[in-house]
């Protein structure tokens, strides 16, 4: 076998034993081979003009992340190796660490793969198969976004999604017994995100890497519902999980929140009572408190219900006391009333006219005629029985309503701000100038 030969089968045989997918050090691949190190790399460029090995120098070089370098590049990279030097530290007890200072992994390319590599194994798990084949871990495939519906909806999975990114898990009882007791089904997909098709409807989006980490069942079911062209990331999902930077954007979902809690806060600061009964820590916000990803009658309805249950039957009707007369006389018959209560949304509504005076009427009408049109909308399918239906036009309807409850409740914590007894609550500057997005 020639010194060549057994280059070439020492980076394939490490490549294919690793875990991970892994590259070989050039160090390393010297040592194995018993081939000094100067000569192992005159060999590599050899094979690396041959297209049948390929080289990572970036700072996680044992693994393929974003793609293959141009062959001048890598050639260029392999001489600089040359004058690669290694530094000793200081022995730690009797371990001996060593640098390298310019560390360069090697691997065998993806043509040589697709013409040696074994890949019977990889059968029923296209993705594994592709990171067999050397594709780049951080490769980004596109599906549709129905694929997220049934990990979102069953109680089973740890579904975690904010803005524009999430996570799935298995959740486990508290014996720490898995509550999927098919193995196959005790899935974990460290992060998914958003992205958009050519006709800006949104679309997931996962990296290659953590694909292959799902069992077959669920490889080819998310298989089933990839996208081949036409798609591209969120700017945001990208800067985040490749350049590792935060982000300056801010969803619509999340300064929905962050108003609703503001109000409490301000509303508690000049009362004894805070406006709502309830509100939702940051990271702790219902589950269903995101855009659809199924635009189903169904999903729709929830949705409408979850809002009216964050608004008008979230009002705290204890705030009012002292305030404004709680109860109206109500006539039922000639010459008998009955006391009733008033409605908490009209309660708002009559504290804040007889409190806050503004030239523009209509202002006080932009806050208010939102909310009572999600409470008409509840209040619509409650007694009838509906059809599911699917229909994308679930998704505008949905972002909509968001948009001017957005409004609404921006403008009621300006206005509650203004109060003579407020505290100085600060704003946060992101809520203020930030970038806020319908993702």
């Amino acid at each position: 076998m020639t010194n060549k030969e057994k280059v070439l089968n020492q980076v394939c045989d490490f490549f294919i034993a690793s875990n991970d997918f892994n590259g070989i050090p050039i160090i390393t691949l010297a040592k194995k081979t018993g081939i000094e190190y100067s000569e192992t790399i005159d060999i590599l460029k050899e094979l690396t003009k041959e297209g049948l090995v390929s080289n990572q120098d970036t700072i996680n070089p044992y693994i393929i992340g974003l793609g293959h370098y141009k062959t001048e590049y890598q050639l260029s990279t392999l001489e600089k190796a040359k004058e690669n030097k290694t530094k000793k530290i200081d022995s730690v007890g009797e371990i001996n660490i060593v640098f390298d200072s310019h560390l360069i992994c090697v691997y065998p390319s993806e043509k040589h793969l697709q013409k040696t590599r074994d890949l019977s194994s990889y059968s029923q798990k296209p993705y594994s198969k592709k990171l067999a084949l050397g594709e780049p871990q951080l490769k980004p495939f596109f599906f549709e976004i129905e694929v997220l519906d049934n990990y979102s909806k069953d109680p089973r999975y740890s579904f975690e999604f904010r803005d524009y990114s999430g996570q799935i898990s298995c959740d486990y009882d508290e014996n720490e017994q898995p509550l999927l007791k098919k193995e196959e089904d005790q899935i974990f997909l460290k992060t998914f995100g958003l992205g958009v098709d050519e006709n800006s409807e949104r679309v997931a989006v996962v990296y290659l890497r953590y694909l292959s980490g799902l069992t077959s069942e669920h490889q080819l079911y998310w298989k089933s519902k990839e996208i081949e062209s036409g798609c591209q990331m969120l700017q945001e999902y990208y800067v985040n999980t490749i350049e590792g930077n935060w982000t300056s954007s801010y969803s619509i979902f999340s300064a929905f929140i962050a108003e609703h809690n503001l109000i409490n806060e301000i509303s508690k600061s000049f009362s004894k009572e805070s406006l709502f009964n309830k509100t939702f820590e940051k990271g702790k916000r219902p589950k269903e408190f995101t855009f659809f990803f199924m635009p189903t009658l169904e999903n729709y309805h929830k949705f409408i219900s979850l809002l009216d249950k964050m608004l008008s039957d979230n009002i705290n009707r204890k705030f009012f006391k002292d305030k404004i007369d709680l109860f109206e006389l109500v006539e039922i018959e000639s010459g008998l009333v009955e006391r009733k209560n008033k409605g908490t949304l009209r309660l708002l509504e009559e504290w804040i006219r007889l409190n806050y005076n503004h030239p523009d009427v209509k202002l006080i009408d932009d806050i208010f005629k939102p909310i009572k049109k999600v409470r008409k909308e509840r209040q619509s399918p409650a007694h009838k029985i509906n059809n599911n239906l699917y229909d994308k036009t679930f998704n505008k309807k949905q972002i909509d309503f968001l948009k001017e409850l957005y409004k609404s409740l921006k403008l009621l914590r300006m206005i509650l701000h203004q109060h003579p007894e407020s505290n100085d609550i600060e704003i946060p500057k992101w809520l203020i100038e930030g970038n806020i997005k319908v993702f």
